[in-house]
């Protein structure tokens, strides 16, 4: 008999968090039925290792081992689609849960009109986020019982649900579709599923009596501030490409709107400091340039020099060649040549010298003696 529920978990190194998550699921997930169907996106820690003792351990946990990292979306949608659940629940891996989490979720799916249910948190980038009396996890499980109780049954419409904790019928999800991998590495996503809910005529709910812990961007935290603006500002483009229309930010509550600034503020500060950065970058880059101009103007007319002295070497190359060509070709030369040894010694300096030279007499023609004695006595005496 298949599950109520399936659990899509993704899972990308974070090894403390995953058994942390998947051990607030065995404990305090009382019904209904419910698979785990965890998908590991090329983990290099020991989450590997742990997911498959999770597996020979638990008969409702399944575990697929990703040889890359194919990304959030890919990643769920892969684990989407080997659940078998009446169900779809997508449940990161740095939450825990609370008792009656996914009764409580499945609950407000009752209703047709709902796509989409969510629960509030403590951290989250819109309306979802609550304020919460705890730290860490102490304290957590009695928050969570105060506030859902003083909050049973309410919920309210939203624009858009995080992909944190969702939960949707499996009927829902086949009619809208997959979670459109255009966004790679994650970010934007769920906005982009909750516009395609909405065209669906679907309402999306934020569900006052269900409460998760979220410790928050487990994964993209390690990006550094830089790297996840460049994939946020890249993400939005690529949302608002495809809508046609400007993305949003979402908001706060009320009682939330001052960290909301706070945090508007610090993002602008960041943005300030990464364009002075960039200025000053951008000037240093400018200064040497203006270096390098003028080192290659230099070393151009070093060129320039340098071809000059080339041509006149060259020039004077062929004067000496056609100078060189007159006396080979002279009757002098053929006659010093062949009587040399009467009048110098085998094995002189200039005998030796003549001899190198004679191999381009050879078949010569004649000019006049002058020529000889001339150079002659200018060369050799």
């Amino acid at each position: 008999m298949p599950p109520t529920a399936s659990i899509v978990i993704l899972t990308y190194n974070n090894l403390d968090f995953t058994r942390q998550c998947i051990e607030s699921i065995f404990a305090k997930t009382d019904a209904p039925e419910f698979e785990i169907v965890i998908v590991d996106n090329a983990s290099t820690d020991e989450t590997p290792a742990y997911l498959r003792d999770l597996g020979a351990a638990y008969p409702n946990v399944r575990v697929m081992l990703n040889d890359a990292n194919t990304g959030f979306a890919a990643g769920n949608n892969q684990g989407a689609a080997a659940a078998n659940g009446e169900y779809l629940v997508f449940l990161n891996n740095d939450t825990v849960v609370t008792r009656g989490w996914l009764s409580g979720l499945i609950r407000h799916l009752q209703e047709p009109s709902v796509g989409m249910a969510g629960p509030v948190t403590n951290s989250s980038g819109n309306e979802t986020r609550i304020r919460v009396d705890y730290e860490g996890l102490a304290g957590m499980d009695e928050f969570a019982e105060k506030y859902t109780q003083a909050h049973n049954g309410e919920a309210f419409e939203i624009d858009v649900l995080a992909f944190l904790c969702v939960a949707l019928r499996r009927s829902v999800w086949e009619q809208i579709g997959p979670l459109d991998e255009r966004f790679g590495r994650g970010m934007f996503e769920d906005d982009d599923y909750a516009l395609r809910l909405k065209q669906a005529s679907y309402k999306i709910l934020c569900a006052e009596d269900v409460f998760i812990h979220h410790w928050g961007s487990a994964s993209f935290s390690k990006l550094g501030q830089t790297a996840y603006r460049q994939l946020f500002e890249e993400n939005r483009d690529k949302f608002e490409e495809k809508w046609g229309q400007p993305w949003q930010p979402h908001l706060y509550r009320r009682e939330l709107m001052r960290e909301q600034i706070r945090e508007m503020v610090d993002a602008a500060a960041w943005r300030e400091g990464e364009i002075a950065n960039r200025d000053t970058l951008i000037t240093n880059l400018n200064k040497e340039i203006v270096q390098r101009n003028h080192t290659i103007t230099g070393l151009y007319e070093e060129i320039k020099d340098l071809s000059a002295k080339v041509g006149d070497l060259g020039w004077r190359l062929t004067v000496a060649e056609q100078s060189l060509k007159d006396i080979h070709e002279s009757t002098s030369w053929r006659i010093m040549e062949r009587l040399r040894h009467l009048i110098l010694p085998p094995g002189t300096d200039l005998e030796q010298t003549i001899h190198r030279l004679s191999h381009h007499v050879q078949g010569r023609h004649d000019v006049s003696l002058i020529s000889w004695e001339a150079y002659y006595f200018k060369r050799f005496k």
